[in-house]
């Protein structure tokens, strides 16, 4: 059964579960973080929050909770959205593309593991990876019935491929607690 909205329900609340956890994570390291969830200005743009390390640099971040991360083995990226019945915006791209975020700070609920990538260095590793991997690659295309009126096409990144390039990807896998 199709959930009414994407924006609500279940998935909706592990997400922001998350995001608060990430937020406390953050601050926990003397990072200021300045929560953007709530302004309609960077709902469009994908970013959550802006992080201010000790020495001042500020860093745009995009948080997504993954509960099968550590499960499959996959980096879920949201790759474009079809909205069934709209005529203006009928296809957009995923937070995965569209993003202005610098960081995709990304944690599994289940395991409370979090990895931090490079948002720019990961989207030129996946545009290589697709082509590598060629018509192959249709064996990791996830499509998700978002809710009545979308349909999600996601791309699943193999996190054994994605470790191989690790320096350059992310800073890190953390464990942040509940």
């Amino acid at each position: 059964m199709k959930n009414e909205k994407s924006y609500k329900g279940e998935l909706m609340d592990i997400g922001t579960k998350n995001e608060v956890i990430v937020f406390n994570w953050l601050q926990m390291q003397k990072c200021k973080v300045i929560d953007f969830r709530q302004f309609k200005l960077l709902q469009g743009p994908d970013v959550d929050c802006s992080i201010v390390s000790i020495d001042g640099q500020v860093t745009f971040a995009e948080i997504k909770a993954d509960q099968h991360i550590g499960d499959s083995g996959n980096l879920c990226f949201e790759c474009f959205r079809i909205n069934h019945f709209v005529v203006e915006n009928m296809f957009y791209l995923g937070w995965g593309w569209r993003s202005a975020a610098q960081k995709l700070i990304v944690r599994n609920p289940n395991t409370g593991i979090t990895y931090i990538f490079d948002f720019r260095n990961l989207r030129q590793f996946i545009g290589k990876y697709v082509d590598k991997m060629g018509k192959s690659f249709k064996n990791n295309i996830l499509v998700t019935e978002t809710d009545k009126q979308k349909t999600t096409f996601n791309f699943l990144i193999p996190m054994k491929e994605l470790e191989k390039e690790k320096e350059k990807l992310y800073i890190g896998c953390i464990i942040t607690g509940d």
